[in-house]
């Protein structure tokens, strides 16, 4: 069956438009002069997601440090925890996301050996990219036999010669270092450079100078929007510069929060910079750990009198107008 749609992909680092009509039974698609109320596209990838934190979520209102800070409310619930309420919340979340087109994450795992192992079980179906947190350089060797690399928070929660050990044994083998830095402030940054890690999180509160030491050096970025707004740390300066980066990202963060799909995180960051940059954000994971990216087909024809199809999907779409997914296309 043809259909016509609005192709939607990013060339040479623009997200740009072609109208044609996709072939179902042969993946492909032919450029032509037609109507088209669909949208094809690439699916998300959330770059920041704490997904054990699906156990407990929407806790009583706190500052940031006391949710989610060592020894905080978030880690008193995850340790009260049944290991099957962890697995089954977590692999509810991925299902949840991927019914609204994210189909891959990057977890920042805590619990050591045994969080990864509750998160392996949750991921189904291989969608995620899992990045540990061990508490020593024994437990470091152990995770990185069955995880992607290492996520840390941030340096002030880290002996920083740790944070250093980490470092070289992740680039020994060849692993993911990504650390957060500049969510609260900007006197973590420095230390987390120095660290030169693969990929930074958050840095909504960076100095302009270490944003742009950092975009200099090409570290990737995930930006978690409706986290940062959530605890007042909004920083609408450091996003419109970060949407003009080639190695911008978006996530979640924590469950607890916000929901992890990647298209709500869209809904919602569209108003604050261009639909454009956050669109090519929510595509970039893929790109940046390497994963293969599905497709999915849009319904619009609510949305006929858009000018401008890009701003309607992002600031629009919901799961219910995602009709299709498919693994792969024939481009």
């Amino acid at each position: 069956m043809e259909i016509p749609v609005h192709l939607i992909k990013v060339e040479d680092g623009d997200v740009v438009v072609e109208v044609g009509v996709f072939d179902t039974a042969s993946l492909t698609f032919e450029e032509r002069e037609v109507e088209a109320e669909k949208a094809l596209l690439q699916s998300f990838f959330n770059s920041h997601v704490h997904l054990a934190d699906s156990v407990a979520m929407e806790p009583p209102q706190m500052p940031l440090d006391r949710l989610v800070g060592p020894g905080g409310y978030k880690f008193s619930v995850l340790q009260r925890a049944k290991k099957e309420e962890i697995v089954e919340a977590s692999r509810n979340s991925i299902v949840q996301a991927a019914s609204a087109g994210t189909t891959s994450f990057c977890d920042f795992r805590e619990g050591g050996v045994d969080g990864l192992k509750l998160l392996k079980e949750a991921d189904q179906y291989g969608r995620v990219v899992a990045l540990g947190r061990p508490g020593s350089i024994e437990e470091a060797e152990k995770i990185l036999q069955i995880a992607d690399g290492f996520g840390m928070s941030s340096v002030r929660d880290h002996d920083f010669s740790f944070l250093e050990e980490l470092r070289t044994l992740a680039r020994k083998r060849k692993k993911i270092f990504a650390i957060h830095a500049g969510e609260r402030d900007n006197q973590d940054v420095e230390k987390a450079l120095a660290l030169e890690p693969d990929i930074l999180i958050h840095m909504n509160q960076a100095s302009s100078e270490n944003l742009k030491r950092a975009m200099e050096e090409m570290i990737p970025i995930v930006s978690c929007m409706r986290s940062n707004y959530l605890f007042g740390l909004e920083n609408r300066s450091n996003y419109e510069r970060l949407a003009e980066y080639e190695v911008w990202a978006l996530g979640t963060d924590n469950v607890m929060l916000a929901n992890p799909s990647i298209l709500a995180e869209l809904n919602f960051s569209a108003y604050i910079v261009n639909s454009h940059s956050v669109l090519r954000a929510a595509f970039k994971g893929f790109e940046i750990f390497k994963r293969k990216n599905a497709w999915l087909l849009m319904d619009l024809k609510e949305f006929r009198n858009s000018r401008d199809i890009i701003s309607t999907i992002v600031r629009r779409t919901t799961e219910r107008n995602i009709v299709g997914v498919f693994d792969s296309l024939n481009l």
